[in-house]
């Protein structure tokens, strides 16, 4: 699977209730070293956004005018973090988590970089 193919997909809890959408992909940078002389890079979770899985610009996160942010906020509704390990199964067009909407993390509270 390519990680563009996750872009967009539904995302669901195990009861099949509707959480948001794939809007972006977090990778880590620390897998195996390749041929290039740098290190893999693994998928470490999906943001997933409530109303509307779109570009995200940074200003889903505290930075940025405050009007800027509200008015994405009110378009993209929450916004959270979905540990990969919690991503139970994908398919047709569908992501699905082994826990509910209770156990994501607001992408706000997520460090920039690790």
């Amino acid at each position: 699977m390519r990680l563009n193919e996750l872009l967009g997909r539904q995302v669901v809890d195990p009861e099949g209730r509707r959480i948001g959408g794939v809007a972006d992909v977090r990778l880590i940078q620390d897998g195996p070293l390749q041929p290039s002389m740098q290190a893999a890079f693994r998928v470490d979770g999906l943001i997933v956004v409530e109303k509307r899985a779109t570009k995200l610009f940074g200003y889903e996160r505290h930075v940025g005018p405050a009007l800027l942010r509200g008015l994405v906020h009110r378009r993209l509704g929450t916004v959270w973090y979905l540990p990969w390990q919690h991503v139970g199964r994908i398919s047709d067009g569908v992501v699905e988590t082994r826990s509910g909407r209770e156990h994501l993390i607001p992408l706000e509270e997520m460090p920039r970089h690790q």
